[in-house]
């Protein structure tokens, strides 16, 4: 859907925008989910994501008919005012699939005729929005302002980490180098990528991968992790001699990452 704000215009928002997204209401329980719901004053798509991980959650998952009905009814009018909602379904690079940040399953869609369209080729990001079907999803620039909803997971319903889980927590190597240590760590029942000193949330999925906050999978081949975007982590470095051999897995050469 095309922007009616100037491109001019949206940066001078932009500008006088605060950085994080705040908390306008929450947590509202799901009876269906047993999960908590926030509304976050207008932001952008990434601001509003980032806040929403510092929670302990996501931009809204939405898995269902019910479950869109009563995101919208609870917010898309909050306070008597309309609101176009962020939710945490994304692309990950232009003209990609739509993905959930969470790495779920995409099961369910509730597009606006038409959508999405990818107008101007700069629509990454959905919102549920009041134009045209009132609570239909339309493609967004995630530099757009909207209001974003976050979905948290109760701790009552979150399940500990199990024994194969638990073996993940460690050091490991970005691309086998030694100079390049990383790590993952955990709580009860969350792990966290640490790297350069930042920290991202891992989710490990029943069906085996696992996934980073912004969607990039990662796959456990003996002591490695591969990672979708290329890059990949060992248990004990390498020694590259020359630089010009790759490690090997089950025959097939290792992509290196430069320095």
């Amino acid at each position: 859907m095309k922007t009616t704000i100037s491109l001019v215009a949206a940066t001078l928002l932009l500008a006088v925008l605060p950085t994080r997204a705040g908390i306008i209401a929450g947590p509202i329980t799901n009876p269906a989910n047993g999960h908590d719901y926030y509304l976050f004053t207008p932001n952008t798509w990434n601001a509003s994501e980032a806040e929403a991980a510092s929670l302990g959650g996501t931009l809204a998952i939405i898995n269902n008919a019910a479950e869109q009905e009563w995101v919208f009814s609870k917010f898309g009018t909050y306070g008597g005012t309309d609101r176009d909602l962020w939710i945490g379904l994304h692309r990950q690079w232009q003209g990609g699939p739509f993905v959930w940040v969470s790495g779920e399953k995409l099961d369910y869609l509730n597009w606006e005729g038409g959508q999405p369209d990818n107008a101007g080729g700069v629509e990454n990001c959905v919102e549920i929005s009041q134009a045209g079907h009132r609570g239909a999803w339309n493609d967004a620039n995630e530099n757009q302002i909207r209001n974003g909803v976050v979905e948290v997971p109760r701790k009552s319903n979150e399940k500990p980490l199990t024994k194969k889980e638990k073996a993940l927590i460690g050091t490991w190597y970005a691309s086998g180098h030694q100079e390049h240590p990383c790590w993952i760590a955990g709580t009860e029942n969350k792990l966290f990528q640490i790297n350069d000193g930042h920290a991202t949330r891992l989710i490990f999925s029943v069906e085996g991968p696992l996934f980073l906050a912004n969607g990039i999978r990662g796959e456990i081949v003996k002591d490695r992790i591969l990672w979708s975007n290329g890059t990949w982590w060992s248990r004990k470095p390498f020694e590259f001699g020359n630089g010009k051999t790759s490690p090997v897995i089950d025959g097939a050469p290792m992509r290196i990452i430069p320095d």
